[in-house]
């Protein structure tokens, strides 16, 4: 029997809730009411307590399966997909720490308000995460090509494919000057033209069809070229202007922006006009950045599992203790040089693994030993061959050695 974890037990979802909820409290209400410059003791304390919750709660994964459906084989397939999904998800956050130092020495923001930008910022990863994943588990339940080649309704047929042509217009007038974007979505419109219109090249009573999915080929194929892409990591983002970023755009387009930082508010009255601080225009491109992220590592969890609980709670409990690690990694992320190189092999690797796994499974251990080991040897050999902070970007050493300007 394999069940979904909701069904099980409907009250985990909401102690999940529960506790996330108190933790951020915690966090907002009491331990940083004020700003102030987190130092690497407590942003040390504060990994070990979101990663040894995280781990709890996988350990509370294991016993619901063990205990009631389908016994211990069952229970460490959940409990290995969890884990999977959420090093996965910890380990590709990395990159985000990059850009998050670019962003802040970019708009200058003064060291004890990192925090609460990372915190808002935060607070709509959780939202927007819910959408993709249970959004995307919806959209990957209702793709498989068997379902496009036996039904024969016409209304299926013509709601299809005005979807698919809907989104390829779309991506094409707006989505221009997002690549990653445009490119997943053109891609995602013609495979479901080329669903809808199979079935009449094919005749599926001739063949024994695998359980190919479109959306998740289209997954695969993205994260093999991400993975290619992304090789040794990039230096694109160095000399970006982030101030015409969508989420600066989008903050500009409503309020006027005041020249310099009121404090740790979002919004300042000068001359009584209300405006908004430069302090909304950084947690707005910071939420986008994490959107944009979000395209490598939200299809890559779902070639882990479809059980929607858990790739959320494994996806929020790693975004939830990035505050906390960007805090701790900051001055040393020259230390972890050669992780990109196995970033790239593990986004490769789970987009072959999308690609195959409509004839060859992946089990869930494997997997995690797998991305376990390229990013532990990634790591190893950082340290063994490490790189100085001479020869970092001079944007970089100037946001980790210098000092920041109060705007």
């Amino acid at each position: 029997m394999n069940q979904n974890i909701i069904d099980l037990h409907p009250g985990l979802i909401v102690g999940f809730a529960v506790v996330i909820f108190i933790m951020l409290l915690l966090d907002l209400g009491i331990f940083n009411k004020k700003a102030h410059e987190v130092s690497s003791k407590e942003a040390t304390i504060w990994s070990i307590v979101w990663i040894s919750l995280s781990m709890v709660f996988s350990g509370v994964v294991y016993w619901i399966f063990n205990q009631d459906a389908g016994g211990h084989a069952v229970a460490i397939e959940k409990f290995t997909q969890y884990q999977a999904a959420y090093w996965v998800e910890k380990a590709l956050s990395v990159d985000n720490l990059f850009v998050f130092i670019l962003v802040f020495s970019f708009f200058k923001v003064p060291k004890h308000l990192h925090h609460k930008v990372l915190f808002w910022g935060i607070i709509g990863a959780l939202i927007f995460r819910a959408i993709f994943i249970f959004a995307g588990v919806g959209i990957i339940n209702v793709t498989y090509l068997s379902a496009f080649l036996t039904n024969e309704s016409t209304t299926f047929y013509v709601i299809w494919s005005l979807i698919a042509l809907a989104v390829i217009g779309l991506a094409i007038k707006y989505l221009r000057d997002e690549k990653i974007f445009l490119i997943l979505a053109v891609l995602f419109g013609a495979a479901l033209l080329v669903g809808v219109n199979a079935k009449y090249l094919i005749d599926v009573n001739q063949i024994n069809l695998p359980p190919i999915n479109l959306v998740m080929t289209i997954f695969g194929l993205f994260l093999v070229y991400a993975g290619i892409n992304s090789w040794g990591g990039g230096d694109d983002d160095e000399n970006e202007d982030f101030s015409e970023t969508a989420g600066a755009k989008l903050v500009k387009k409503f309020y006027k922006v005041s020249d310099n930082y009121d404090g740790d508010k979002f919004f300042t009255i000068q001359n009584g006009m209300k405006m908004a601080t430069p302090l909304l225009v950084v947690v707005a491109v910071i939420e986008f950045t994490d959107v944009l992220f979000a395209v490598d590592s939200i299809p890559a969890i779902f070639a882990i599992s479809k059980d929607p609980f858990i790739l959320y709670t494994s996806n929020i409990f790693a975004i939830l203790g990035l505050r906390s690690l960007y805090f701790l990694l900051a001055n040393f992320i020259h230390m972890f040089s050669k992780l990109p190189y196995g970033l790239a092999i593990v986004l490769s690797f789970i987009g072959v693994k999308m690609l195959i796994s409509p004839w060859y499974h992946i089990s869930s251990p494997i997997s995690l030993g797998i991305v376990a080991g390229v990013l532990i040897i990634s790591v190893i050999a950082s340290l063994v061959f490490p790189e100085t902070k001479e020869d970092v970007t001079s944007t970089l050493d100037d946001d980790l050695t210098g000092e920041d300007l109060e705007m």
